[in-house]
C-alpha cells in the first residue's frame, strides 16, 4: 500500500480537508492518504467541518493527531502547508516533502474556508491523477 502524507501544525484545517478527498475520491486500492499535525489543536475547525460536510464529507468527528517523525519513511507522497515542516526531517526527507500553498483556513469565515476548500479539493484531485498514472 502506498501513503500519502498531508502534514500541517494543528492538523485542523488544511491537512484534515486534503485526507478527506484524497480518500473520499480516491478509487485505486494501492494508495491512501493520512493527516497529521506538529502541534495539533484541541479540535478540527469547526467551519471546515462545516464546508466540508456541504460536500457530503464528514470530517466533524475526526481528531487532531500529533505526526510522529520516526513514521515518516512510510510515506511515499509528503505534503506540506508550510508550517516549518521541513525542519523536522533530514535532508534526504525535506527532498521528498512538496509544498503546497493554500491559505489557512483558520479564523477565515465560511465563504473564504470554502475557497480554501475548493482550492484544495483541485489539488487533490490532480494528486490522485498523478498516483494513478
Amino acid at each position: 500500500m502506498n501513503k500519502v502524507l498531508f502534514i500541517c501544525a494543528e492538523n485542523a484545517g488544511r491537512s484534515q480537508m486534503s485526507e478527506a478527498f484524497f480518500n473520499h475520491y480516491n478509487k485505486s486500492t494501492e494508495w491512501s492518504a493520512e493527516s497529521y499535525g506538529t502541534m495539533p489543536a484541541k479540535e478540527i475547525n469547526r467551519r471546515v467541518a462545516e464546508a466540508m460536510k456541504e460536500l457530503g464529507i464528514d470530517i466533524g468527528n475526526k481528531s487532531p493527531a500529533l505526526f510522529d517523525p520516526s513514521t515518516v519513511e512510510s510515506y511515499d507522497r509528503i505534503i506540506s502547508y508550510g508550517c516549518l515542516v521541513k525542519g523536522l526531517f533530514s535532508s534526504a526527507v525535506q527532498a521528498k516533502i512538496e509544498e503546497w500553498s493554500v491559505n489557512n483556513p483558520k479564523d477565515k469565515s465560511i465563504e473564504e474556508v470554502r475557497k480554501i476548500r475548493d482550492e484544495i479539493k483541485e489539488k487533490v484531485l490532480t494528486l490522485l491523477k498523478e498516483v494513478s498514472l
